[in-house]
This record gives C-alpha cells, sequence and structure tokens, in this order.
C-alpha cells in the first residue's frame, strides 16, 4: 500500500512533531514581547471596578487603612480593587475611571519600598490621565522636614498628567484621629460615599515594667509587659503595637510573640529640655501603674516580618530598635537553626548592654552571632555601620549564603548610616539581588 509519509515516519514521530508544535505556540503566547499573560494586567482582566485604591505603606498603616477603605466601599455596593503602587504601571491607570490613594512617606520625601519601582516609571512618563478622578490621603509625621512629600509629589504627578482631583490632597500627622475624621466627611460629601474607619482598639492590663539602662547617660529605657484582659490576639514578629492614650496615638514595635504569653515593649522616656516628660511615653513609662488598662491594636507589618525559616537573618538596630530585631530573633529561633547574627549598638559599655543574660548566653552557646557596639566607649567609640565594615567580607558572604538584613531603630542617623554603608560593601549584584528578592527590610521611625 502506498503511504503518504517515508517509512522512517512512524506513528510516533507523527505525535511527537505535533507535540513540539504545540508546545512552541505555547511559548510563543507567553513570552513574545509586548504580551501580557491573563490576569497580570489588572484592568484588562475584566471590567474596571468603580474604585482603585491604591496604598504606598512602609511600616503598614497606610496599607491597612487603605484595606479599611476598599471594604467600606464594597460595603455601599460599589466594587473596589486594592494593590500597592507597584503592582501597576503608570499606562494602567488609564483604565480606571476613580483612584484613591492612601500614602505614607518614606525617610525625608522618599516613596515607600512597595511604591519605588511604580515612582521610578512614573516621574519618566505622562499618560493622559484626562478622565480619571483621584484623591490622595498622605501619612506622616510633622517631626520630618519631608512631611508626607511623597504624598505631595504624587498629587503633583496626577494633576500634571490632568486627572481632576475629587477633593483637595489631604495631610495627616500622627494618624490625628481629628484629621482622618474631617476627611472622612470631605470624602463623603465630594463622592457620595460614607466612609467609617474602624479601629480594634482591646483593653490590656500593665503586668510591670523594668528598667533596662540604670544609671546611662541615655534617658531611661524601659521592657514594659502587658496582658489582654481577655484571649491573647495573635501577631507574628516584626508586626506593631499602637497605643491609644486619650486623642494621642503611639506605635511600638512589638518586642515578644503571642507563645510568651505577654504584649512587650522597649520604650525610651522621653524627657524635654525643660525637664517635662513626653506624653505619650512619660504616661506609658511613668504615670500607668500595674493593673491599669491601656488600650492598644495590634498592626501587622508583613515588609518586616522573617522571609522563610530556614533562611539566615542579620539583624541591625540601635536604641530602642532592639524591640522589634528581638522578636525577630525569638521567631528564628523557634522556627529553625539557620545562622542568626545580631549587630546592635548603644551608647555607654558599662551601663547600656541591655538584655545581657538572655543575648548574651545563646552567643556563648554559638547560637547566635552577636556584635554590640558602644558609641561612648572610652577606647574604641564603635557604631553599628563600623561594625559592618569591619566584617565586610563576611557580610558579604552571609548574603551569597541567603541571608535577609532587617534593620530596626531611628532613620535619622542610624538608619541612613546602615544603608549607606550596604550599598558601599556589597556588591551591585548583592544589593540589587536583596531589594528585588525583599531580603532587605526595614522598620524605622
Amino acid at each position: 500500500m502506498f503511504s503518504a509519509f517515508p517509512d522512517w515516519f512512524d506513528a510516533r514521530q507523527v505525535w511527537a512533531a505535533l507535540a513540539l508544535a504545540a508546545w512552541l505556540a505555547i511559548c510563543w503566547v507567553c513570552l513574545v514581547p509586548g504580551r501580557e499573560r491573563p490576569g497580570r494586567q489588572p484592568a484588562e482582566a475584566a471590567a474596571s471596578p468603580d474604585w482603585l485604591v491604591l496604598y504606598a505603606s512602609q511600616s503598614g498603616t497606610a496599607r491597612r487603612l487603605a484595606g479599611q477603605l476598599a471594604r467600606c466601599l464594597t460595603s455601599a455596593d460599589h466594587t473596589a480593587a486594592l494593590m500597592a503602587l507597584n503592582e501597576l504601571r503608570p499606562g494602567q491607570l488609564l483604565a480606571y475611571r476613580r483612584v484613591l490613594l492612601v500614602v505614607s512617606t518614606y525617610g525625608e520625601g522618599e516613596a515607600p519600598d512597595n511604591a519605588a519601582v511604580f515612582w521610578r516609571i512614573a516621574r519618566q512618563t505622562s499618560p493622559d490621565l484626562r478622565t480619571l478622578g483621584f484623591a490622595v490621603l498622605a501619612l506622616g509625621d510633622r517631626g520630618y522636614a519631608g512631611f508626607c512629600a511623597f504624598g505631595q509629589h504624587l498629587s503633583e504627578w496626577f494633576i500634571s498628567a490632568g486627572a481632576r482631583p475629587l477633593l483637595p490632597l489631604q495631610k495627616v500627622d500622627r494618624l490625628d484621629p481629628e484629621t482622618l475624621r474631617q476627611w472622612q466627611q470631605r470624602f463623603g460629601q465630594a463622592t457620595g460615599q460614607r466612609i467609617m474607619l474602624s479601629d480594634d482598639f482591646r483593653p490590656w492590663r500593665l503586668l510591670d515594667r523594668q528598667l533596662l539602662n540604670a544609671q546611662s547617660p541615655g534617658a531611661p529605657v524601659w521592657l514594659i509587659r502587658l496582658q489582654p484582659r481577655g484571649k491573647m490576639p495573635a501577631w507574628q514578629a516584626g508586626d506593631l503595637a499602637q497605643l491609644r492614650i486619650g486623642n494621642l496615638l503611639r506605635t511600638y514595635s512589638v518586642a515578644s510573640l503571642p507563645e510568651d504569653g505577654v504584649l512587650e515593649l522597649i520604650v525610651r522616656q522621653v524627657i524635654h529640655a525643660d525637664g517635662t516628660l513626653g506624653r505619650a511615653s512619660g504616661w506609658l513609662c511613668h504615670d500607668v501603674r500595674p493593673g491599669d488598662t491601656v488600650e492598644i491594636q495590634l498592626l501587622p507589618n508583613p515588609q518586616f516580618h522573617l522571609c522563610r525559616a530556614s533562611a539566615p537573618v542579620i539583624l541591625i538596630g540601635a536604641g530602642t530598635g532592639i524591640a522589634g530585631l528581638r522578636g525577630l530573633l525569638r521567631q528564628h529561633q523557634r522556627q529553625g537553626m539557620s545562622p542568626a547574627w545580631l549587630i546592635f549598638g548603644e551608647r555607654c559599655q558599662e551601663h547600656d548592654r541591655w538584655l545581657s543574660e538572655e543575648l548574651e548566653l545563646p552567643a556563648r552557646d554559638g547560637r547566635i552571632r552577636l556584635d554590640r557596639c558602644f558609641s561612648r566607649a572610652p577606647e574604641q567609640p564603635e557604631y553599628v555601620q563600623d561594625r559592618l565594615r569591619t566584617h565586610a567580607d563576611e557580610l558579604r558572604r552571609w548574603v551569597d549564603q541567603g541571608a535577609s538584613i532587617h534593620v530596626c531603630g531611628s532613620l535619622r542617623g542610624m538608619g541612613t548610616a546602615v544603608r549607606r554603608a550596604l550599598e558601599e560593601l556589597l556588591t551591585a549584584e548583592q544589593w540589587n539581588r536583596l531589594q528585588r528578592l525583599s531580603r532587605y527590610r526595614q522598620d524605622l521611625y
């Protein structure tokens, strides 16, 4: 019988050829430049929602508020999409009609980490956004020169692209409740949306306080222990505790785990030049008595959580930044036996060896590596960034072995100096990989 195929071309080869052709077609669809995989373009995946709610959040507060606002809009029979700014590209805004942005400012006017990519691209592009209405709720702290600067820059960019403000830019100083309440009213009047931001403050009982730095030249630092009046809520290492003291809100890094049975904070008592105490720290470290009630809500801070249980960690901080690092260290030790390196700085070697038994015993046993630095040591004054330079080769080796770096403490001075040191000491490839894989994490204030 005459065959349409040569003798060597059997049926198995026919099927193999067809399978190869199908595979090549799939690769073309997925990989050819200019094509997007299904679901990657939120504006094209389905009909655009009534509202796009975007957030730029360094500590998690703006993310939490944005989530509340998205839920409020949804409960008012509107559709709302919630995402970080980095999940969007400027050109995708063309598919939306109304955008609500809740943004914080990092440092002295910079974009938070989860908005930095969007902002870098946005400053180089100018899409036509004349069909878009927008509103910006900017969170910040007047103690910084760049108070709400990123929110200001973002608002100006939208206006320059032709978008129309649904209401004026609102700047909020330290989550001032009255400012937020007034903004909610204005937003409702301008858009017809009833917005009611809620909170989750719960009563906690003060157990005790322990002075960590007796006779130190610095201001007193207290380890504060609290128990819930009710069931112990859940949180993770790296999360935050927000205290409500009258109309005042203050946020602190959590220094313990739920498994510890207590919520612990490490707080430095602020003493002004005239001898008066800071309003929040004075009340918490001096006025409130054991047994009294403290109102607290726990805030998730996923950008400071541990990356992987099996990965090494480098924890860097100074002063009360030890609080957030302590929680991470405890969780890391409970999850596995991968290496941990704590580099911690304070002032006086004699009086500022905080948590000495807790930290130095596992260091002697080899369970952690501990480097203490003292800026007023008589023989060799040193800051944490100096210690990084001293051990630059080991730093690079840890990063190559997959270590994540977590920095906690004051932005001014320590936080900025540590970042500069890391940029200087690591190779460009190492630094870019840390950022790309979110292995460089900060809780700075």
